[in-house]
């Protein structure tokens, strides 16, 4: 990995943490209850939230089901998040 990412690219991973942190509110959910779902620290969806890290798209999956979301949304490129229900056919199943 580069050690100085381009603008676009940093822009790019802060909306990510945007969207989680938009998320998350949506879904009344406090970081540690999100931390406890996919069994990380508060600190770190802290982290992942103000960019200070970048989760791997492991985590990214965690998180995007976690908050009910699809991997796709969390990821767009629209600023916007739209936060409707994920019908039943979209999620996989448990």
């Amino acid at each position: 990995m580069p050690e100085k990412l381009p603008d676009w690219v940093v822009a790019r991973c802060r909306v990510i943490g945007e969207r989680i942190r938009t998320a998350r509110r949506h879904r009344e959910l406090s970081q540690e209850q999100l931390a406890n779902l996919i069994a990380v620290d508060r600190r770190t969806i802290h982290r992942y939230e103000t960019m200070q890290r970048q989760p791997a798209l492991s985590m990214l999956v965690l998180i995007a089901d976690a908050l009910e979301i699809s991997l796709a949304e969390l990821m767009a490129a629209s600023n916007e998040l739209d936060m409707r229900e994920a019908r039943a056919d979209e999620r996989p199943s448990s």
